[in-house]
């Protein structure tokens, strides 16, 4: 069996740009301690986000009285806070920045149900390299 033949980085030379963000969601399951963290963000040479909104939620659903912080933030730590949502469940409007890969969005629960599965789900636009 022959490997995958790999395209050279050089050949990405076009870029498209306005394209539906991808890649922007995360998950987990809230730990007894009823706090989590999750981060989204861009990779990889070239992408970049233009995020406009991002959805949270947990499975106990609009009941829930966690209380969720949004940041912005660089390789990992928060630098920024942008939302707090106080059901833990929302819609939270990002006037932010586009986004570079090493930038990301930090959302943390606090107060959540343990075994709760909690999600974030950026929207918006990127540009990302083609090789077209």
């Amino acid at each position: 069996m022959q490997p995958m033949q790999r395209t050279p980085v050089q050949r990405y030379g076009g870029k498209l740009s306005g394209v539906p963000l991808t890649g922007g969601q995360a998950q987990g399951v809230v730990p007894g301690s009823g706090a989590v963290t999750l981060s989204v963000g861009p990779q990889g040479l070239g992408n970049v986000w233009y995020p406009a909104q991002a959805t949270i939620s947990t499975t106990t659903g609009p009941l829930d009285s966690s209380t969720a912080l949004a940041y912005l933030g660089i390789g990992g730590v928060p630098t920024q806070q942008v939302a707090t949502v106080f059901s833990g469940n929302g819609t939270i409007a990002l006037a932010v920045p586009d986004m570079q890969p090493g930038q990301t969005l930090i959302v943390s629960w606090s107060g959540a149900h343990p075994g709760d599965t909690v999600a974030v789900n950026m929207i918006g636009t990127m540009d990302a390299l083609t090789t077209g």
